[in-house]
C-alpha cells in the first residue's frame, strides 16, 4: 500500500487505535511518533467532533478518593463514559484534587495538595511530575499554601509553561508569581504582588496562550473591587481586562471557557437568586465586548446554584451542573432538560469539567 494512503488512514484514526498500531511494525511506530504526524493528527481531531471529549473529576462527600472520567462530547444520554486510571499509582490516597487547568494540546495540568503538580494526557495515559516550587521540608512540617495555577502551550518557542501565583514560607504575605518551563524543567520568580492583594478562587482559564484570573484587591480595607487579570505566557506580562460596566458590583464571579472566549458567571442578586452568564469577545483592539447571554431566574436556581462548567450545545443553550445533576437551559433561562449519563455515578460530586481534544502529545518530553 502506498505510504501516502497509509498516512491518510492513520491520521483519521483515534488515539487508542494509533497506540495499538505502533506495535505493527517499526515504520508505523516511527510515523506515529513523528512530531509532524502528531501535530497534523491533532489539527484534524480539532475539526472532528467525534474526537472531542469532556474530562471530569469527582468524589464522594465523605471519601477523599478522586475519580476521573472521559466522556464523549457533547454530554448526552448516549455519551460513552470511560473510567480513567489515576496519573500516578496511589495518588488517590493523598486527598482531593486542588486544581485542574484548561486543556492545552490534549494535556491537562492537575494539582494535588502540597503543590504536587502533574501534567497528564488522559488519552495516552502518559504523565509527568513537575518539580514543586515549594522548598522541601520534613514530612511532619509540610504546609499548604494558597495558590492558583495557569497552564498553556507557547507555539512560537515550542514550550509548555505553568504560572503559579501564591504564597510560600518566606513570602511574608506577598503572593509570588513564578513560571515553569517544560524545556528548562525549572521555575523562575517573575515578581510579587502586594501583601494586601487576594486572589479569589473564581476560576482561572487559559485561551490562546493567555491565562485569565480574577483579582480582588485591598480586602484589608473592605474595598469590594475586582479585576480580571490576563497573563501572556509568551511575553510573560500581566494586563487588566475590565469587567462589563453593568456588573461592577457583583457576587461570586467565576471564569469559564466558552468556545474560544472567556465567560463570566455571577449571582446578580443574592436575595432574588438571579444567576447570569456573560460572554467576552475580543474585537481586535484593546477593547473587549461583553454580552449577557443567559439569566436563570430564582425559581430555577436560587443561592444553591453552583456551576461547574458551561458547554455550548445548540445556539445559546448551556449545560450546568446543579446539586449533582446536569441541567440544560436555553438563552431565556428556561430549563430544557436534566441530562443523566449512564456510567457516571449518581453519588459522585463532580468538581471539575474540562473539554479537551484527544491527542498524541506527550507531557514527558521537554520538546513536544
Amino acid at each position: 500500500m502506498p505510504n501516502d494512503i497509509i498516512l491518510n488512514i492513520l491520521l483519521r484514526l483515534p488515539v487508542k487505535s494509533l497506540l495499538r498500531f505502533k506495535c505493527v511494525c517499526k515504520s508505523w511506530r516511527s510515523l506515529i511518533e513523528d512530531p509532524q504526524f502528531i501535530k497534523h493528527h491533532y489539527d484534524m481531531s480539532k475539526s472532528d467532533v467525534n474526537r472531542h471529549k469532556i474530562f471530569l473529576t469527582g468524589g464522594i462527600c465523605d471519601n477523599m478518593d478522586n475519580y476521573f472520567y472521559s466522556v464523549d462530547a457533547p454530554l448526552q444520554y448516549d455519551s460513552v463514559v470511560s473510567v480513567l486510571e489515576t496519573p500516578i499509582p496511589g495518588i488517590n490516597t493523598l486527598s482531593r484534587v486542588s486544581f485542574i487547568s484548561s486543556s492545552s494540546n490534549g494535556i491537562i495540568l492537575i494539582v494535588f495538595p502540597y503543590d504536587l503538580i502533574i501534567l497528564w494526557n488522559p488519552a495516552t495515559g502518559e504523565s509527568r511530575k513537575i518539580p514543586s516550587p515549594i522548598p522541601k521540608r520534613k514530612k511532619l512540617e509540610r504546609r499548604q499554601f494558597p495558590a492558583i495555577y495557569g497552564f498553556g502551550y507557547v507555539s512560537s518557542i515550542d514550550d509548555y509553561k505553568i504560572v503559579r501565583v501564591g504564597g510560600k514560607d518566606n513570602s511574608h504575605g506577598h503572593f509570588e508569581i513564578e513560571l515553569f518551563s517544560t524545556k528548562s524543567n525549572a521555575w523562575k520568580l517573575l515578581g510579587k504582588f502586594p501583601p494586601n492583594s487576594f486572589y479569589f478562587e473564581g476560576g482561572i482559564v487559559t485561551i490562546n496562550c493567555i491565562v485569565y484570573m480574577i483579582e480582588m484587591a485591598d480586602l484589608s480595607r473592605n474595598i469590594n473591587r475586582s479585576t480580571i487579570l490576563s497573563f501572556c505566557l509568551e511575553n510573560e506580562q500581566f494586563q487588566d481586562v475590565l469587567f462589563p460596566d453593568q456588573i461592577q458590583k457583583f457576587q461570586d464571579p467565576i471564569l469559564y471557557v466558552l468556545g474560544e472566549n472567556i465567560c463570566l458567571t455571577r449571582m446578580k442578586d443574592l436575595a432574588r437568586g438571579e444567576f447570569e452568564v456573560w460572554h467576552m469577545i475580543e474585537d481586535g483592539s484593546m477593547n473587549n465586548i461583553w454580552s449577557k447571554i443567559l439569566t436563570i431566574p430564582s425559581m430555577h436556581c436560587g443561592r444553591c446554584l453552583r456551576p461547574v462548567s458551561l458547554m455550548k450545545i445548540n445556539g445559546y443553550i448551556m449545560l450546568l451542573k446543579h446539586k449533582g445533576d446536569f441541567e440544560v437551559y436555553n438563552s431565556n433561562g428556561e430549563q430544557i432538560e436534566i441530562v443523566e449519563v449512564p456510567g457516571l455515578e449518581s453519588s459522585l460530586f463532580f468538581n471539575c469539567i474540562v473539554p479537551y481534544v484527544e491527542s498524541l502529545f506527550s507531557p514527558k518530553r521537554k520538546r513536544i
